[in-house]
């Protein structure tokens, strides 16, 4: 009889043992999952206006400021795109392929000088030569998309300083 609760004593430890060990990994994985995602947003680079930190993708190939933001489904609220020219000019913009609406900031060197708040996705099968163009009022060498809204909510408006100095 002693074996016999042995034996089931040691089943009820090892399947412990077991459920305790799943659980205990499932959490750490989970736990540094989350951390590693929160860093590799915190190694994006980053623009700065008002206080506001926006974590930026960066478009500096034809191919990537051609794209933009196409495509995308979702753009957390300190998310954005980064948009760099390498010199001043009236740039223009078009919704092809996006699925969210956007505002789009205007910068000259490091001053918001023009935004285009809330513009909308397009409606699905618009033709290309339908889509509206947006350009800015001034020349710029940067651009910044970032959730329609975004601009009002963190009052963001013309005249305002931009720092990019951590992105080359």
């Amino acid at each position: 009889m002693k074996k016999f609760l042995l034996l089931v004593l040691s089943i009820v430890i090892i399947i412990f043992a077991f459920y305790y060990y799943s659980y205990y990994s499932s959490e750490t994985k989970n736990d540094l999952q989350t951390e590693n995602s929160q860093q590799a947003v915190s190694l994006k680079p980053k623009v700065i206006i008002n206080d506001n930190e926006i974590f930026v993708d960066l478009a500096k190939t034809a191919e990537e400021l051609s794209k933009g933001l196409s495509g995308r489904e979702k753009l957390n609220d300190d998310e954005g795109m980064l948009f760099l020219f390498g010199s001043k000019s009236y740039q223009t913009f078009w919704m092809k392929d996006m699925l969210i609406p956007i505002d789009i900031i205007w910068i000259s060197d490091d001053m918001i000088v023009d935004i285009s708040k809330n513009v909308p996705q397009p409606v699905p099968g618009t033709a290309q030569y339908q889509l509206p163009i947006y350009s800015p009022t001034k020349p710029v060498n940067y651009v910044l998309e970032v959730n329609a809204g975004f601009s009002d909510k963190y009052g963001i408006k013309i005249g305002d300083t931009v720092d990019i100095s951590n992105i080359k």
